[in-house]
């Protein structure tokens, strides 16, 4: 999510609205910012995305309105291909259908093994798994004529035979405690039935196939259930029921009974949870939804042809997620006049399929980091069929460009159904509306800067592109700043061009020009692939007349990291079900002990891991390891993977993968790839064996020992990325109103003697040269009180202060961003920055921007500031608590680092002398003892 105010690169010939707002004081209920974007993805179906941002913080919520009346799209329910036994993503389930626009997780679902619905599933009047056994969690439904609802039902299941018996069924396709009440198993259960085990007491299976009971098995292994009949099964004291009353021959019926609705008029019915909305109004709570999380819902509208699929992003460093009153708001302001609440936290998914796409893609941020496997899902489906071709969609790789810097230019066609369509490539016409530049197939290269406007042709279908393409380049970078590759290896770097006033984009490797200093290597589209000789080598890229280089390192050394006994380390398992150990073992390779793993994955279906788990930072990795290594031992043969966890310095956890498979005995040396360009150092978190196949019902042992790291030489010293030059900070021409910025200067009685000539000179300084001081952050009251000209102090608050064509505005960032220290600056600030008639705008801040705890909501600053400048103020940002002072050009904006003064030395330090005439803004960092 790089920046709030992306620039809309497509405008399409449909009805494809996106808005995007950015409003002022308290404007809509207290919002700072608000983005929205609206697209049609289907016939009678439109995806909506709410980004907003309030004293709450953060709502992501994406947002799919489904029409029911509407014969191109259909509802489905999507469940794994294992059956209602078994879990799978979303996602896995979505790709068995190239048809499905849009999909939600869907019902809630029983933590056991096997695993079940909680919640009713009908499609076609067909009972795919039975409603919950309690009244407290409802079901939502749409019937014959097309029309939703969401209610709390009550049921009745019971079998009859052609004897006059009545045998009552508490459950179809949904576990029930060790078997104990009598259970209707079909083939959407699974392939097979449980059979028996020592758990589950005189476990009786009736087998019956078309309505004719064919077998009647006491305490027998699992048997398949019968594609054209079902089986009924008990243990313990419903056992006996079905043994004393079904007898091999029995003609059976199945009586299903559904209030309020009659089975056979229900066209689709899904589990949820609490009613949220009734009458368009909130409804009492049957559940507890207490806390922010993440969120999914339905709403239904007030004439019940439409619904509306919801799901809130949360638990995530921006997005908190909604309690049950936020969800309620929000779901009456989609316009819910009913709505229900389905399965949420780590389950909350959703897909749609864009605007000319073949496939839906993941559009929320799942919680737990990737999906999470559920029960079942929620989808809308297309019929396959294509139509004429409607319109088109076209995009542009990067928003920005620079003069010889090519963009590629990506159509998409879709048919009357908005369905996709393969657009033929030789039949795309370009056309520049405005700009200057050439094509080379659908690749655009401009040749002058300002906005460019391209319009896309193809066979009378127009859409529009739209490219900023930017000044002259003030300097090219490379990231990453330094490489190291084992021999062999390959690397595509990424280079970005800077403009005078800051503003950057990525230059495509096709536009650049490479050289390797020792030819150590070659470059193919690109990347860089290492040859078999080591070394270090230095890269040049070039673009234009500008150029840039990194240095490389070929090669690679190994060092060992012990046996594995010497760590702290303890025993965890994937799910509760799953049991093992760990213990020491004298078979080794390394020292005196390897680390026996034993585990037992049979008594779960879903993914089953054990690991060995080390004492947080007891196993650290060095910062340049590309590779490690470890000796397993494996008794026999097994289908399942030896992985590992990492974690990285800011405490992101990544998978490693040392090998799919055990297919050897013996000790076997593994190596498993550690991941790059992230930030360091490393450590290492857990080693594991994990399967994935719920078919696989295994246990077994392993040992694990003597850890090896692989490191790359050490290339030169990082060439250091130099930001842009700024025009602005060069000594001034004729002199003005004077600004003194420094980082303050704080210290105790104790340390009155050794700051004494620090602190003189700051009063000399600022009392016969500037107007104003600005300090980011405290200043000693001896000092405060020896100033005769006006000083702003860093302070609790938020405060602001005009002095002729400046405006200078103190923030509190000290709790982390603002928001968190007091969000009222939030529509303060906005307000301040939309009605002020100055020229130059100071912000002080006692923190930098980059320390704010929330990504986003340093986003949305940088944004805000830079949206001022564009209106042709000039923007500084004065923030204290940088390592030292310095000033970089960010588009359009001056952030300024007055760095941190050292009370222990109480040495002379730098500051930051302003000169201002009117809009003329000139500035240089000084020292203080000049």
């Amino acid at each position: 999510m790089k920046g709030l105010k992306k620039a809309l690169a497509t405008i399409g010939v449909v009805s494809i609205i996106v808005t995007s707002s950015f409003t002022g004081v308290f404007a809509i209920d207290g919002i700072a910012y608000e983005k929205q974007s609206k697209e049609t993805i289907s016939s009678g179906v439109t995806h909506k995305h709410i980004l907003r941002f309030n004293k709450d913080g953060w709502l992501n919520a994406n947002v799919v309105y489904i029409d029911l009346d509407n014969p191109a799209t259909n509802l489905d329910i999507l469940q794994s291909a294992g059956g209602v036994a078994t879990k799978e993503t979303l996602s896995t389930m979505v790709n068995r259908n190239n048809n499905v626009v849009a999909a939600i997780n869907a019902d809630f679902f029983y933590l056991t093994n096997p695993d079940s619905p909680m919640g009713t599933m009908i499609k076609d009047g067909q009972m795919i798994s039975s409603p919950i056994f309690v009244e407290n969690f409802a079901t939502l439904s749409i019937n014959r004529n097309d029309e939703a609802f969401a209610d709390y039902w009550q049921y009745e299941i019971y079998v009859t035979t052609d004897k006059g018996k009545s045998i009552p069924v508490t459950t179809i396709n949904k576990y029930t405690h060790e078997y104990q009440a009598i259970m209707l198993l079909d083939s959407n259960w699974g392939a097979n039935t449980p059979g028996y085990n020592p758990k589950h007491y005189d476990m009786v299976e009736i087998v019956v196939i078309g309505d004719t009971v064919a077998e009647v098995r006491q305490q027998q292994p699992s048997t398949a259930i019968p594609q054209n009949g079902y089986v009924l099964l008990a243990s313990q004291d419903n056992a006996k029921v079905l043994y004393d009353n079904i007898q091999v021959g029995d003609q059976l019926k199945v009586n299903t009974q559904i209030a309020p609705y009659a089975l056979e008029d229900i066209k689709l019915a899904i589990g949820g949870g609490t009613v949220l909305v009734k009458d368009g109004q909130p409804f009492t709570f049957t559940q507890t939804i207490s806390g922010n999380h993440p969120r999914t819902a339905v709403g239904i509208t007030r004439d019940r042809k439409q619904l509306i699929m919801v799901t809130v992003d949360g638990r995530h460093s921006s997005f908190a997620g909604v309690n049950g009153k936020r969800l309620v708001d929000l779901m009456i302001e989609l316009g819910s006049h009913e709505a229900i609440l389905m399965d949420g936290g780590g389950s909350t998914t959703m897909m749609t399929r864009g605007l000319g796409n073949a496939r839906a893609e993941l559009v929320n941020y799942p919680s737990d980091g990737g999906e999470r496997r559920i029960v079942n899902g929620l989808a809308v489906v297309s019929p396959g069929f294509q139509t004429e071709l409607k319109g088109i969609t076209a995009e542009i790789n990067e928003d920005k460009g620079f003069v010889g810097a090519s963009r590629e230019i990506m159509v998409k066609a879709f048919d009357t159904n908005y369905n996709p369509l393969s657009a033929n490539q030789k039949e795309l016409n370009f056309t520049i509306k405005k700009g200057e530049g050439f094509f080379e197939d659908n690749r655009f290269t401009p040749t002058k800067a300002g906005e460019t406007i391209i319009e896309v042709d193809y066979l009378g279908r127009k859409a529009e592109v739209k490219l900023q393409v930017l000044e002259e380049v003030g300097l090219l970078q490379i990231t990453p700043g330094s490489i190291s590759l084992n021999p062999g290896g390959s690397v595509t770097p990424k280079v970005t061009a800077v403009d005078r006033r800051g503003y950057s984009t990525i230059i495509s490797t096709k536009d650049l020009s490479w050289k390797d200093e020792k030819g150590l290597g070659t470059f193919t589209n690109g990347t860089y692939i290492a040859g078999e000789k080591s070394g270090t080598t230095t890269l040049t890229a070039t673009f234009g007349n500008k150029t840039a280089t990194v240095s490389v390192a070929i090669g690679s050394n190994k060092a060992s990291l012990g046996g594995l006994d010497q760590y702290n380390y303890k025993f965890t398992a994937y799910p509760a079900e799953v049991s093992g150990s760990i213990s020491k073992d004298t078979n080794t390779k390394v020292g005196e002990h390897s680390l026996k793993l034993e585990y037992d994955f049979t008594q779960a279906d879903a993914t089953r891991a054990a690991y060995i788990e080390f004492e947080k930072g007891n196993v650290p990795l060095p910062a340049n390891a590309s590779r490690i290594g470890l000796w397993v031992y494996a008794f026999e043969n097994a289908p399942s993977w030896i992985r590992g966890h990492v974690r990285d310095a800011g405490g992101t956890r990544h998978t490693i993968d040392f090998k799919n498979g055990i297919d050897w005995t013996g000790w076997k040396y593994l190596e498993a790839n550690l991941p790059q360009n992230v930030s360091s150092p490393l450590e290492l978190e857990r080693i594991y064996v994990v399967e994935t196949d719920s078919n696989n019902k295994i246990a077994g042992k392993l040992l694990f020992d003597g850890l090896d790291i692989t490191y790359g030489t050490q290339p030169s010293a990082a060439v250091q990325q130099k930001g842009v030059e700024d025009y602005l900070n060069v000594p001034y021409q004729a002199k003005g109103t004077q600004f003194f910025v420094h980082s303050g200067v704080t210290y105790s009685d104790a340390q009155s003697q050794i700051n004494a000539g620090t602190a003189e000179r700051l009063k000399s300084m600022i009392n016969n040269n500037y107007d104003i001081a600005i300090f980011t952050s405290g200043l000693n009251s001896d000092i405060a009180s020896g100033l005769n000209k006006t000083a702003i102090v860093a302070s609790q608050g938020y405060q602001m202060r005009e002095h002729e064509e400046n405006l200078i505005i103190y923030l509190d960032s000290r709790s982390g961003g603002l928001r968190n220290t007091d969000y009222s600056q939030w529509p303060w600030l906005i307000n301040l920055l939309e009605t002020t008639n100055k020229k130059n705008v100071f912000v002080v801040l006692p923190r930098p921007i980059s320390g704010f705890t929330d990504q986003l909501e340093a986003n949305l600053l940088r944004q805000t500031l830079t949206e001022t400048a564009e209106k042709g103020k000039k923007v500084f940002v004065l923030y204290g608590g940088g390592q030292e002072v310095k000033a970089e050009l960010i588009e359009g904006v001056r952030y300024i680092s007055t760095g941190t003064y050292n009370n222990a030395t109480g040495k002379a330090s730098k500051y930051v002398a302003f000169n201002i005439v009117q809009d003329q803004v000139t500035y240089q960092i000084k020292d203080l003892s000049e």
